[in-house]
């Protein structure tokens, strides 16, 4: 993919976020879903809540020493898989409303991402951008840089996401009915929390059992960028839409064991690699180095 970026972050304005940090009711409660609901009435929460503390805490034992004392210095003493899901908490908001559209891209089948050319944000790629500029930036306020740690700690988790990185046409895959192991649920669904909840892990768990990055491939990971980021996202959705494809179409695709076994390992590896490249940003704009590991 090609960066065909034409302007600084510095063209984006920022914004100002009242509160740096939000009381755990609202961070643990306000994407949680009662059981009530189906799977496919349950609304998006990218990568689900414990997909984003996976990516956030595996992150969180690879920064460097100076990264940490900094992180500590904007968000005190909270690890980062407590802010980790504050993003979406937020966009659910009035105020943080205009910001829903910065945890996704929209690209059409066979074209490469093209910046939009805007005052403010438009989409994941430009959050990432700005909020990177704004984190590193020490002119800006404490309150700013915080909230755009927090952001970037969502933001980056939601990019190795695949079905982010979707098609507009089906509203990255909200749109296409699938049947989940024998239950009704979404494409969108099955990938932002179904394939990792059916694990039956918690998050702790799930991080021990995922953070063996080999050193070779935590220097590849966090010498990437984020369009790389995307153009991996982009090349697993014909494998994420494989059965849809391949389904008749007066059906409801069926998205079995085998889905689920074949998928699954996919989905660890984009945990795992989202967790090291935050690192890897993190380290880069707070730290003063590179490395992940």
């Amino acid at each position: 993919m090609t960066d065909r970026r034409k302007n600084s972050p510095d063209r984006f304005r920022p914004i100002h976020v009242a509160s740096v940090l939000i009381p755990s009711l609202f961070l643990l409660g306000a994407t949680a879903v009662p059981p009530a609901l189906g799977a496919a009435d349950r609304p998006a929460a990218m990568w689900g809540m414990n997909g984003h503390r996976i990516v956030a805490a595996i992150a969180e034992r690879h920064l460097l020493p100076v990264t940490r004392h900094r992180i500590a210095e904007l968000i005190g003493h909270y690890p980062l898989a407590y802010v980790a899901n504050w993003a979406d908490w937020y966009r659910g908001t009035p105020e943080g409303r205009h910001t829903s559209g910065w945890h996704y891209l929209n690209i059409p089948e066979g074209e490469e991402y093209v910046e939009p050319e805007s005052d403010t944000p438009q989409d994941l790629i430009q959050a990432m951008r700005l909020q990177e500029h704004v984190l590193g930036d020490t002119t800006r306020s404490h309150e700013e840089r915080a909230t755009a740690l927090k952001f970037l700690v969502h933001f980056i988790g939601d990019a190795h996401q695949p079905i982010h990185a979707g098609y507009g046409s089906d509203r990255g895959g909200n749109d296409i009915a699938v049947r989940w192991l024998g239950a009704p649920a979404n494409l969108h669904g099955v990938w932002d929390y179904l394939l990792l909840e059916h694990q039956g892990l918690s998050y702790t768990e799930y991080v021990d059992f995922l953070d063996f990055a080999s050193p070779e491939e935590i220097v590849a990971w966090t010498h990437s960028r984020d369009l790389d980021w995307i153009a991996e996202s982009r090349a697993l959705l014909d494998q994420v839409y494989a059965p849809v494809r391949s389904a008749r179409a007066d059906s409801i695709p069926e998205l079995g064991w085998d889905y689920a076994n074949t998928m699954t390992p996919v989905m660890e590896q984009r945990l795992l690699q989202g967790g090291i490249r935050l690192a890897g940003v993190l380290n880069r704009v707070l730290g003063g180095g590179t490395a992940g590991g």
